[in-house]
Parts: structure tokens; C-alpha cells; sequence
């Protein structure tokens, strides 16, 4: 019996965030209700409510798992220096792979703003925690070419699910690499 409510859980949330990702290429976030999903959804209002309180809360729920796992995924990873840009971009390019219709959902609507923070933590997260391996001597210069590199890494995968950049995913993870790799190794070359 617990096995068939668990998957029937998991159905229910998998409709509902299905409803709202679809939802989301049809009107802003601000203008869809828990009626417009709950009918999209073909579920009632409870069932709805049985697992989120609100729709912030569906699209808070999904971010969150999704970037839960890429976090274990990536900080549990193990890399040698030459490896951090890799190894972070390379998760990136997973998970936006693994719920491709989702994350293209997204972050080609009025609710990017949710997955973009995320992101750019991350990568925030992630540099910082090798800033040591890099061995800076300029600490304030590498936290600002992060900083900026978190950025731009956050609008090259947003304006590529917009279709404005004629590269494929893998490609684009490529290029954002390389120039990571020498943003970061450009700061260090200053430092000496």
C-alpha cells in the first residue's frame, strides 16, 4: 500500500509541475493560479495542496531538488585544479539535460530569475571552495572574475535555451569552459 501512494505522490507532483512548466509559455508567473494548474493538471485542489502551498512554492520545490542534486554531484566530486571548470560545467550541462523540457520551460519564462540565483550560487559556491587550490595571491580579483564569470555563464545558458546562441549544449558547455578556464587562469597570471 505504501509503495502505490509513493508513486501515486510522485505522479501527482510530476502533473503539477508539468502543468506549471507549460503554464509558464503561456503567461507570467504572477499570472497563473493554482485553478489554471489544477485544471491543466487534471487534478482536484487537494491533491494540489497535499504537496505545495502556493505556486512560488512548485517552482521553489523543483529548483531546489534540482539543483540539491547537482550540488551533491558536484561538491562529492573529487577533481584535480586543471579539472574545476570541467567538472562544474560538465554537471551543469547534466542536469539541464536530464529535465531538459523543464529547465527550457523556465528559464524562457518570467520565473528564470528562480533557476538563474541558483545557478550563479553554485558556480559561486563551487569556485569558492577551490579558490585554494588556485593558489591567488589577488583574493579580491578572483572573487570579482568569479563573480562575473557566474554571471555570464547564467545568461549563456539562458540565451541559448532562447535560441540565440547556434551552438548545441554540449558545444556551449565547451566554449563556457575554455573561457572559465582562462578567466581564471588570467587572474592568476596577474597575480604574479
Amino acid at each position: 500500500m505504501a509503495k502505490a501512494e509513493y508513486r501515486s505522490a510522485i505522479r501527482s507532483r510530476k502533473l503539477i509541475q508539468g502543468a506549471l512548466a507549460d503554464l509558464l509559455q503561456e503567461k507570467p508567473l504572477d499570472k497563473i493560479t493554482v485553478t489554471d494548474v489544477v485544471r491543466r493538471a487534471e487534478i482536484n485542489r487537494g491533491t494540489f495542496y497535499a504537496h505545495y502551498s502556493d505556486i512560488p512554492d512548485v517552482i521553489h520545490h523543483v529548483i531546489e531538488d534540482t539543483f540539491s542534486h547537482l550540488r551533491e554531484e558536484v561538491f562529492e566530486v573529487p577533481c584535480q585544479l586543471s579539472e574545476i571548470p570541467h567538472t562544474l560545467l560538465q554537471r551543469i550541462q547534466g542536469i539541464l539535460e536530464s529535465d531538459f523540457d523543464f529547465c527550457q520551460k523556465v528559464m524562457t519564462s518570467s520565473a528564470s530569475t528562480m533557476m538563474e540565483e541558483q545557478l550563479v550560487k553554485l558556480v559561486l559556491d563551487y569556485l569558492f571552495q577551490h579558490e585554494g587550490k588556485f593558489g591567488f595571491g589577488d583574493s579580491e580579483r578572483y572573487a570579482l572574475t568569479i563573480r562575473f564569470c557566474a554571471g555570464g555563464l547564467t545568461n549563456l545558458y539562458r540565451d541559448w535555451f532562447y535560441g540565440k546562441i547556434p551552438l548545441s549544449l554540449e558545444e556551449l558547455t565547451q566554449r563556457a569552459e575554455l573561457l572559465l578556464t582562462q578567466a581564471i587562469w588570467g587572474v592568476k597570471e596577474a597575480a604574479q
